[in-house]
């Protein structure tokens, strides 16, 4: 599964090695995101959002955050048309400069922006419960009970193509592969030292292969 991983963000980053960059800008921490609503990686890319003004929701709310809570809204495009929109289909949006993605149900932001992103989100993880049984012993006759709980995950995006990944030595050594220096000094660390410089790495690469995006 690992081999594949590698094999596969290679071929992607090998097939998006050719940016045109006259006339996108370098992105940087100053930079100013154009607001609002990216249906797409592509629109996000090119810049392109739907603007916060143009959306609207059957019950008229206004607060952003809620609006994508709500199933649907609704904007209104270049030629005057209105159209609707399923709130989990979109790739993010922008406010205040900040950039927020759609991952496992749910909107989170993205604390570090580069051609290799970085963001936290939440994952719900069901745990089973096996109770002890004095007549039936460990093999409870019953449906099995269970709870739920919440914990933090952390992620990385590679905006070469829009993919998310989990935040692991082998998703960091797969998207700096196109960089045969990095690559071969990451490769080269303990599995230890690995884990341990996987953000180093990243910020390492960004420095190198900035982020462009579309004027």
């Amino acid at each position: 599964m690992k081999k594949l991983l590698f094999i596969l963000v290679l071929i992607q980053s090998i097939l998006h090695a050719q940016i045109d960059t006259t006339q996108m800008f370098r992105y940087t921490s100053s930079s100013v995101l154009k607001e609002g609503v990216y249906l797409t990686f592509d629109n996000f890319i090119k810049q392109k959002p739907i603007p916060l003004e143009n959306i609207r929701t059957a019950n008229k709310e206004t607060n952003i955050e809620n609006i994508f809570k709500q199933k649907v809204f609704y904007y209104t495009d270049l030629s005057g048309l209105t159209k609707e929109v399923e709130s989990r289909s979109i790739w993010g949006y922008v406010i205040n400069n900040a950039l927020f993605v759609y991952y496992n149900k749910d909107f989170f932001r993205v604390s570090y922006l580069g051609s290799i992103a970085h963001f936290i989100s939440t994952q719900t993880i069901r745990n089973y419960v096996n109770p002890y049984d004095p007549y039936y012993g460990y093999y409870y006759p019953y449906p099995t009970p269970s709870y739920e709980t919440t914990q933090l995950v952390q992620n990385i995006i590679d905006f070469k193509t829009g993919k998310i990944y989990p935040f692991t030595p082998e998703s960091v050594l797969a998207l700096i592969s196109d960089d045969n220096e990095l690559f071969n000094e990451y490769s080269q660390l303990k599995k230890k030292k690995k884990r341990e410089l996987m953000f180093l790495y990243i910020r390492k690469y960004n420095e190198k292969h900035p982020l462009y995006l579309y004027q």
